[in-house]
């Protein structure tokens, strides 16, 4: 009976583990941005930042507090020993100048809104990181796979020369080169594989370290002809990009500062009720006050605030030459890494491939020495890696151009 209880509690853990979600292991790039925008601890900080703008700007459009005072007390008159109680209560409200109130509100709005544009370039920042190990991951891997298929292929070649120098049919002095360049290309993968893991590391540093110690990726290398018109790149990039609209909003963020401070000039008031019950009697009523500007006239603020207006607006002037300056130069290296890949494109790839090919059967056949075919697959993987190298570079170079213009490149 126990031996049957036993099979069956087997069977249900056997059953409850199939059952549960296996994590997901493989990544493609969209998935991988995604996780970056939910767990990446400074892309966290700019949300609670524009939170903590927001709460400030819709607090600014409060009313300010009234103020009760309540008094209690006993009298007595001069001429007489007679003792009263008095006692008193007043509330006043402080009412802030409409147009100062307006200006005060505004600065707390743009500095609501300069965070938020803030946040969308922390963003682009963010998807330029993400993308960058992205495809070199895919380069490393990509190199993996060259460096494994040519140690393969070393191996083998060493193999058939180990028979043929046993035989007599060549030196043995070939078969240790061999086994040099087999250690050579184990080397060489070894490299490869501690480059990549690094670079999934660091990948997983910007997104929190949220996805597995095992993850792999999904995707390739990449490359589609772009039709960018310059002007037309440049003219989208100063209206939209995140760093100019921020710029523009501590612009107006100064603006309405000195407007605020020149306000200041004009008295805010004061109502104010109150009754007191006296030694003679009851009094009570109502109240204004309001401050004179006579000694201060707020002419050090206005100076400040005024400067601070041209050094905003000197900055968004060379903000903007910045950046155009900076898309420009982007642009030029995305075009030089479309040259590189049309050169690949445009017959290399096939002329290398066919050129291997025959070196490899002219070897067996003992037409060609083993230096020369050697020479021959080197330059083969040299011009496979150069093209991987090539789709990394423009893969990455888009991605700083759409860093630099400020969105996606279509």
């Amino acid at each position: 009976m126990k031996k049957y209880i036993f099979l069956f509690l087997a069977l249900i853990g056997v059953l409850s583990t199939s059952s549960l979600p296996t994590e997901k292991k493989e990544f493609n790039l969209p998935e991988i941005i995604k996780l970056g925008i939910k767990n990446n601890p400074l892309i966290s900080a700019k949300l609670k930042e524009i939170e903590a703008k927001k709460a400030a700007y819709q607090a600014s459009k409060r009313l300010f507090n009234p103020e009760l005072e309540f008094h209690k007390g006993k009298g007595k008159f001069y001429d007489s020993s007679i003792k009263r109680n008095t006692d008193g209560v007043s509330l006043s409200q402080y009412i802030e100048n409409p147009l100062k109130r307006h200006y005060r509100i505004q600065m707390f709005e743009k500095a609501w809104q300069a965070a938020e544009n803030r946040f969308d370039f922390s963003k682009l920042e963010l998807f330029f990181q993400i993308k960058n190990f992205f495809y070199k991951i895919l380069l490393l891997e990509n190199k993996e796979d060259f460096a494994q298929k040519n140690l393969v292929s070393i191996r083998e070649i060493h193999k058939l020369i180990e028979k043929r120098a046993k035989l007599g049919e060549v030196k043995e002095l070939e078969a240790i080169k061999l086994y040099v360049e087999t250690l050579k290309a184990q080397k060489e993968l070894n490299k490869i594989q501690t480059k990549l893991k690094l670079a999934k590391e660091n990948l997983n540093k910007f997104l929190g370290h949220s996805l597995p110690s095992d993850f792999s990726v999904s995707g390739k290398l990449d490359y589609k002809p772009l039709a960018i018109v310059e002007k037309t790149l440049l003219d989208k990039t100063l209206l939209s990009h995140p760093l100019v609209k921020t710029k523009e909003k501590d612009l107006e963020y100064a603006k309405s500062n000195l407007s605020y401070v020149k306000w200041q000039r004009f008295p805010d008031f004061t109502l104010s009720g109150f009754i007191h019950n006296e030694l003679d009697g009851k009094n009570q009523g109502i109240g204004i006050s309001l401050d004179i500007p006579l000694w201060n006239f707020k002419s050090k603020e206005i100076a400040e605030a005024e400067n601070l207006r041209l050094k905003q607006s000197e900055e968004l002037r060379a903000l903007k030459m910045e950046i155009t300056t900076e898309v420009k130069v982007k642009l030029n290296q995305l075009m030089l890494s479309e040259e590189s890949i049309r050169i690949f494109h445009a017959g290399l790839l096939k002329q290398a491939e066919e050129s291997l090919k025959i070196s490899e059967v002219s070897y067996k056949q003992g037409e060609i020495s083993l230096i020369d075919y050697l020479d021959s697959q080197r330059t083969y993987y040299s011009i496979l890696k150069d093209y991987q190298e090539s789709l990394y570079a423009w893969n990455a170079d888009r991605a700083a151009l759409e860093k630099a213009t400020g969105g996606d490149i279509k």
